[in-house]
């Protein structure tokens, strides 16, 4: 290796280090920097894709990077903001049919982008097996969230189970702020009258979840 390169490297190295260490911006400078650039760069000609691209309020809140912790007044404020957002069925009732809510929660169907053209090809999907343990004896069921096998043989099926299950598919943010937990129904993703389905799937002591292992 060529000695005078080698003396330039360990002479210039520490020094380049520094100078991008006092050029590279903060977290908050380098988030702004991020969503600006795929604010400009994504190509979508519909506003509802490009509305996909703004956090709400709520994912702001939550989107606390590294070892921030959520305050008291935060969480408070994704709560009330979770609340708001609850929707109920037109038609008053809370359980569906527990058959058409198994099946949601094994379906893992959603929106698709044709050529920048959202498409809907059937309805959506729940997909809960993808982070719970649902039926007793499933094989394929997630462990990212609390097992829901026996849900209603362990809480009941009255109308404030039901009222609570409901609120926690539409919006699970209202009872634990920035969860896992998807907002299924805040986002659109479900429909009022699919979340009847899923409750019924839920508390129904018809369904298979809660059939006695």
């Amino acid at each position: 290796m060529n000695k005078t390169w080698l003396k330039w490297a360990v002479v210039s190295t520490p020094a380049l280090i520094a100078a991008g260490c006092a050029t590279y911006p903060d977290q908050a400078t380098t988030r702004q920097i991020a969503e600006k650039m795929v604010s400009e760069d994504f190509s979508a000609p519909m506003p509802t894709l490009l509305k996909r691209l703004v956090q709400d309020r709520s994912q702001q809140i939550c989107s606390k990077i590294g070892d921030a912790k959520l305050t008291q007044e935060e969480a408070a404020e994704v709560v009330t903001l979770a609340r708001a957002s609850i929707q109920y069925p037109a038609s008053g009732t809370l359980v569906g049919d527990w058959k058409v809510g198994n099946q949601l929660a094994h379906d893992g169907a959603g929106d698709r982008i044709q050529g920048g053209i959202l498409e809907k090809r059937k309805e959506n999907g729940g997909l809960c097996q993808n982070c719970h343990a649902l039926a007793p004896g499933e094989i394929n069921v997630g462990n990212v969230g609390p097992s829901l096998t026996g849900y209603g043989l362990q809480r009941g099926n009255s109308e404030a189970i039901a009222k609570l299950t409901y609120e926690r598919i539409y919006n699970g943010w209202a009872y634990a702020p920035c969860s896992n937990m998807p907002r299924l129904g805040a986002t659109g993703h479900l429909t009022p009258e699919q979340i009847t389905h899923m409750v019924a799937y839920l508390i129904d002591p018809q369904s298979p979840i809660n059939r006695k292992q």
